[in-house]
């Protein structure tokens, strides 16, 4: 078999190139073929272990969800609360500033910096 297959090969080198381009094209054709089935053959079994997949996520997904009606931005507007870490008395915007510009821990009342402070 092997030899025959050497000598189809030899004949077709033997022959113009309308005929040469014939089998090119043949052999092209059969080899995309070829390619393109086993590529829609891992597309489905993609499309089934996503499928598998994308319900058990969902449901995961609303786990995270917070179980109570979520605020939304107009009501957490018209609530207009001061944003503070918890454990803090609520300040003035100048008092604030003030704080932060002396460089003063709120708790200690010390300041925070390497330059030495002048008598």
């Amino acid at each position: 078999m092997a030899k025959s297959l050497w000598e189809k090969i030899e004949w077709v080198r033997e022959q113009p190139e309308s005929i040469r381009m014939r089998y090119v094209l043949g052999c092209l054709l059969v080899s995309m073929a070829f390619i393109l089935g086993i590529w829609l053959l891992s597309l489905k079994e993609s499309f089934r272990s996503i499928g598998q997949d994308v319900p058990a996520a969902v449901d995961k997904s609303r786990e995270l969800l917070p179980s109570g009606g979520t605020p939304s931005l107009n009501d957490l507007l018209e609530q207009a609360a001061p944003l503070r870490a918890d454990g803090q008395k609520e300040k003035s915007g100048q008092d604030y500033f003030n704080e932060q510009f002396q460089g003063r821990t709120p708790d200690t009342g010390t300041v925070q910096s390497d330059v030495p402070a002048t008598p």
